[in-house]
């Protein structure tokens, strides 16, 4: 993915004689040689808007030359810090600056266009997108009307994560960025506003040095949130306020040709990150300040250069610039729209790119200017621009979660397909309760199968464990076992998991991970009445399958999954437990992500066959079919429940079986709840003898309890 920016253009893409007559004429006082510095259209600053923005689209349509187009972000936050800034110090100058006026600009500068783009992007929801992420889209809005977006979207999906594709509004994490800084940075300037040039010149510096320092710091540590938080990116803004400290008092004097080469500087630095940086760099930090220092370096150098600046100042860069807000808030949603509909490729992407063009126009000409220059009091603006919209965001959340994620609206097809596959046991109310707890849970709470019986089983593992739960309580009930389950997100069933994971950001999770696992282990050991240890995984997760001296993210070297196992089942058979493994489910390819579903809610979808290939299958079971022959190599009494080609036959897997859909929605390798429901029913069809054979393995020599 790439990094989403908020473009808020701010007045000087529109003339001084736009700005006054929406708001308050100036007093005769005014100074005309400060309108000449300050308040004068810059048509260059439009230029490196239109740069940016092409940057961050062409980024997110994916084309490979501009996968660091995501700086077009740190390009925008410098420009909104120079012309705020460029902004405030006008309105001073001028004795006409107020708190009021300056948030009513925002407002009625931001607002109207983003809220269309938003309710357009939630009618395509209702239309063509899954019960689930209409609600999280719900909630995106909701958050977005009271600039938050960036804080609800850095608990949903890292920004190039594949799942961030899911989310139509992602983008809007950097609007908020931009609201925050809107709310703080004027405050500062009041502060300051008595205090000569020189005083609020040194403590920009100082606070962009200090905040520079905090990005790098955040990034260095991994924090969590780094890419989408205001402390992360505020040095952005910063920097743009230093410059327009320094050029708008005409203080900074330098010949056209060096003009010419600040200006070469900064565009060769921005097309560097924009051609060499990858998902995988590090952002913001250290790597954002490279576009920043380009972005300052063309402002800079485009007010004297005589002909680099006209790559910024011509006509066509400039209204591409003004049309960039309108632009920006439209091409994810496009984006998001053409994707949903399986049209990727080049060729799609720029049409998408188009399609969102010819959406900004009107909306540029009809929405964002004409309600820009309206006469907005501060009381109107806030009641019309905010309050409004965060109770209408509010109202649609209500309805939301009123409605089962609005599927009460729907036909009962729809509802039927979100039973099955838009809910799965990990948010029913019993996983709430019993999935992914790092302690062990009580039994009495947390028991599958028949849980009156003396004879007691643990299910042990990680996701692909529990989304077998329903499998595992049919079992019990078959066998007349009571079965605790203690799984645990992507956690191996082994009593030693890794003290250090491969990826510094997984490390918090390897240290729950290990103490979740030594405490189950304890617990069972201390059980008697425990016989039974049922394990389940994605085994192959654990497994350094490129056999490299480095750890997999979780930590595993190679070998070691199966050195832990080993020891663990070890230990459990010495205790007189008895172990039964199940070797996973098959994960769809991509492309059959939400296959069944798509019938419903894509056109031209109603005939799709939803199977792939058995082959698929296989080349993906290799390692997981290694590690268990050789457990059971060494391990002959441990029996082995084969549910992983419970969906194939000898030529093709399915998406559905028994008339249910298999996988949750917007995942291709966990069960949904009616998958869930309907596992073992498939698995006694494909295996009718196997769990008996296996229960008459596992009972030899073993004493249960009645």
């Amino acid at each position: 993915m790439c990094q989403h920016l908020r473009l808020s253009q701010i007045s000087s893409s529109m003339s001084p004689q736009h700005a006054t007559k929406t708001f308050t004429t100036p007093p005769a006082s005014f100074k005309q040689t400060y309108t000449t510095h300050i308040n004068r259209y810059l048509p260059h600053v439009d230029g490196l808007r239109a740069l940016a923005v092409l940057a961050v689209i062409l980024c997110h349509a994916k084309f490979s030359m501009f996968s660091g187009g995501f700086v077009g972000v740190d390009i925008f936050f410098v420009i909104s810090g120079y012309v705020v800034a460029r902004s405030i110090l006008h309105d001073q100058e001028a004795g006409v600056f107020s708190l009021k006026r300056f948030y009513t600009r925002r407002l009625a500068r931001l607002a109207p266009a983003l809220y269309l783009v938003m309710a357009v992007t939630f009618g395509f929801g209702v239309l063509y997108c899954l019960p689930s992420n209409n609600m999280e889209l719900a909630k995106n809005i909701g958050y977005v009307s009271i600039f938050l977006s960036n804080i609800y979207l850095s608990k949903q999906t890292g920004y190039f994560d594949l799942a961030a594709d899911q989310h139509p509004l992602l983008h809007t994490w950097s609007l908020s960025v931009e609201e925050q800084i809107y709310l703080i940075a004027p405050l500062a300037f009041v502060l300051l506003a008595k205090r000569r040039l020189y005083i609020k010149q040194t403590v920009a510096i100082a606070v962009t040095v200090l905040l520079t320092l905090a990005s790098c710091w955040l990034v260095s540590r991994g924090k969590a949130g780094a890419y989408y938080f205001l402390q992360g990116r505020a040095f952005e803004f910063t920097l743009g306020i230093v410059l327009a400290l320094f050029a708008t008092q005409g203080k900074l004097q330098f010949t056209w040709w060096v003009g010419e080469l600040l200006s070469l500087l900064g565009l060769g630095i921005v097309a560097w990150c924009v051609i060499t940086y990858r998902a995988s760099t590090a952002m913001p930090g250290g790597n954002a300040i490279w576009p920043c220092v380009g972005a300052v370096l063309i402002l800079l150098g485009a007010l004297r250069a005589r002909y680099v600046s006209r790559l910024f100042t011509n006509r066509g860069a400039t209204q591409l610039g003004k049309l960039s807000y309108s632009l920006y808030l439209w091409h994810f949603p496009v984006l998001f729209a053409f994707g949903r509909f399986q049209l990727t490729g080049a060729w799609n992407m720029a049409l998408a790119m188009v399609c969102a063009l010819l959406l900004t126009i009107p909306t540029y000409l009809y929405v964002e200017q004409p309600l820009r220059r309206q006469q907005w009091t501060f009381k109107r603006a806030i009641l019309q621009l905010w309050l409004v919209p965060v109770m209408l965001s509010i109202l649609l959340i209500v309805v939301g979660t009123l409605t089962n994620q609005f599927t009460l609206f729907t036909g009962a097809r729809y509802q039927r397909d979100f039973r099955e596959s838009g809910q799965t046991v990990f948010s029913d109310s019993r996983g709430k309760k019993c999935w992914g707890k790092v302690d062990v849970t009580a039994a009495s709470d947390c028991s599958v199968g028949d849980v009156s019986a003396t004879t007691k089983g643990v299910f042990w593992g990680d996701s692909h464990a529990y989304h077998l739960i329903d499998f595992i309580d049919a079992i019990g009930k078959r066998k007349n076992v009571a079965i605790h389950d203690v799984a645990f997100t992507m956690c191996a069933p082994v009593e030693n998991s890794p003290e250090r994971a491969g990826d510094g950001a997984f490390q918090r999770h390897a240290e729950e991970c290990r103490a979740h696992d030594k405490a189950v282990m304890n617990y069972i050991l201390a059980t008697p009445d425990i016989k039974f240890v049922f394990m389940s995984a994605v085994w192959d997760l654990y497994a350094d399958v490129d056999n490299t001296p480095e750890p997999n993210l979780h930590g595993y070297v190679a070998g070691e999954i199966d050195k832990e196992l080993a020891a663990t089942i070890g230990k459990l058979e010495a205790a007189g437990k008895r172990v039964i493994l199940l070797d996973d489910i098959p994960v769809a390819p991509a492309e059959m992500e939400n296959c069944v579903a798509n019938r419903l809610y894509l056109p031209g979808h109603a005939a799709d066959l939803c199977v792939y290939p058995r082959k698929y299958a296989d080349d993906r079971y290799v390692e997981p079919r290694n590690i268990l022959n050789r457990i059971t190599t060494r391990f002959p009494q441990v029996a082995v429940l084969h549910t992983y080609e419970v969906p194939c036959d000898d030529k093709v897997c399915r998406m559905e079986l028994l008339g249910t859909s298999l996988y949750a929605h917007n995942d291709r390798g966990h069960l949904g709840a009616g998958g869930s429901r309907i596992y073992f029913e498939a698995y006694l069809q494909k295996h009718p003898q196997e769990l008996d054979e296996a229960w008459r393995q596992l009972s030899q020599g073993l004493v249960l309890s009645r």
